[in-house]
């Protein structure tokens, strides 16, 4: 019999009972799932992962919020204190200066690794019961490679108290699919995701709104359980920004309808640190009300209408001609005169009187050929998108290939895409795309991707196939 076998495995589970150094030990979070590109659409639910990020490449898009700096840290690994044999490796770090951090505005970062900081290791070195058992050790920062100096920085992952603010943006949530393809090594072209464009009625960043005047049209009882009053708590000096709330009287609440708002600030409350609050100035009266901002998976409930949006909106729709696109349910509505229902059926064409706020939803005033006038609705709530270029489609862009282009026609409302269709045609039918490469592979002179798997190609400006990416390349 090979006793040697069994000696090893004997001397390896006695060597896991007296305690191994941490750097010979495996992390107890290695099972976790990598990181997921959705996961940064969905409020940033990596940060509840720690080292889901390693290796990822983070860009840092915007570096002028003045609170930075107590999460960008510089340092060396820390010299052993006398006596100190675990082997345990820890940094000595301090804050980096705020102009180095404005610096890296638009930089690239590479995640090396997790570390800890001085503070952090005693936090367990030093205490009786834990002083061998270093698989609860805490690794608070993120190592950080800067892409074009490859300096090495490092962040506060741990200790951030609003998930919100977290400033940089994962390259995986861009690069989703092989099949895209980088302006460079690291990036797509649309870098701007996460920032306030006016193109929604909804801010990723909540700190975004700040400046902005937001409307409420109507009060319900789930935006009064959103309405608080606030007291900002001085006893702090790690942040400013912390306040004690309580509940919003539910009388002065129902007033608050059809009010306007300028976001002063935001802030977070000193008990749930990953809730944000938005600061509002009723305008005229200088009354304040805190508004607990919500997240990505509940931005329906987002019962404000920033103004921003709604003027940019009103300009695009109003006073324009609408054909209906093909459905699948015929779309009904009410006539405003005759109070009598009316089906709108594909190719009908309507024009747009206005684009109003109505009954908690945008809507459109519309009038048909008849001269009967009625309000279409959007299918979502106020906080999430528009709907009506789902089943209306610009009768200024699309008539003109009526009588001259027939099967092309009917293809775009019948939202299809067929052989030597022009660009033209098929952004009105399928609209514009996710993404758009220009390009001379295979011949074609575009790429333009839908959906992450479908990829449509055209040479010399006409349709030429529409393929589905293998999963093997997405």
């Amino acid at each position: 019999m090979n006793r040697k076998p069994l000696f090893e495995l004997l001397f390896f589970i006695c060597l896991l009972s007296v305690g191994l150094p941490l750097s010979a030990q495996l992390r107890q979070y290695k099972h976790l799932p990598d990181f997921d590109y959705a996961d940064y659409d969905m409020h940033l639910k990596f940060m509840n992962r720690p080292f889901a990020m390693l290796g990822q490449t983070l860009y840092l898009q915007d570096a002028s919020d003045s609170n930075l700096n107590q999460y960008f840290f510089v340092g060396q690994i820390a010299v052993p204190e006398k006596g100190d044999n675990s082997g345990v490796q820890y940094y000595k770090l301090s804050r980096m200066s705020k102009d180095r951090i404005k610096s890296m505005q638009g930089e690239w970062f590479i995640v090396k690794d997790y570390i800890a900081d001085q503070f952090a290791y005693n936090k367990i070195y030093q205490t009786v019961d834990q002083k061998r058992d270093f698989r609860n050790m805490q690794y608070p920062f993120m190592k950080l490679i800067v892409g074009s100096t490859r300096d090495t920085i490092f962040y506060n992952y741990q200790n951030f108290y609003n998930r919100y603010n977290f400033p940089f943006t994962p390259m995986s949530y861009f690069n989703a699919n092989k099949n895209q393809y980088p302006m460079h090594k690291w990036s797509n072209e649309d870098i701007n995701l996460v920032d306030y464009d006016t193109n929604s009625n909804y801010a990723h960043l909540p700190m975004k709104l700040v400046g902005f005047k937001i409307t409420l049209p109507v009060v319900t009882d789930a935006t009064i359980a959103r309405l608080f009053n606030g007291t900002k708590l001085y006893n702090y000096d790690d942040d400013s920004r912390k306040y004690s709330f309580t509940d919003y009287p539910i009388g002065k609440a129902r007033l608050l309808q059809g009010k306007t708002f300028i976001v002063a600030d935001w802030c977070h409350s000193a008990e749930s640190l990953t809730d944000v609050y938005l600061k509002l100035v009723q305008r005229g009266s200088k009354d304040t009300v805190y508004y607990k901002y919500p997240i990505m998976s509940e931005r329906s409930e987002f019962d404000f209408v920033i103004e921003a949006y709604y003027d940019k909106m009103r300009k695009y729709y109003k006073d324009k001609d609408f054909v209906v696109r093909g459905d699948k349910y015929p779309l009904t509505v009410i006539d405003l005169r005759w109070k009598r229902p009316i089906t709108l059926r594909q190719g009908d064409m309507f024009h747009c009187l206005d684009f109003v706020v109505k009954d908690g939803k945008f809507q459109m005033l519309m009038r048909n050929e008849r001269g009967r006038k009625f309000y279409m609705p959007a299918d979502f709530n106020l906080g999430d998108r528009l709907s009506f270029d789902l089943y209306l489609a610009d009768g200024n862009k699309v008539l003109k290939y009526e009588d001259t282009y027939p099967t092309y026609y009917k293809a775009i409302l019948q939202k299809e895409l067929i052989e030597n269709m022009t660009m033209d045609m098929a952004n009105l039918s399928w609209g514009k795309p996710d993404r758009e490469v220009k390009t001379n592979f295979d011949g074609s002179n575009r790429h333009w991707f839908y959906m992450g798997n479908i990829y449509v190609i055209f040479r010399n400006n006409k349709l030429y196939r529409v393929a589905m990416i293998p999963v093997e390349l997405r």
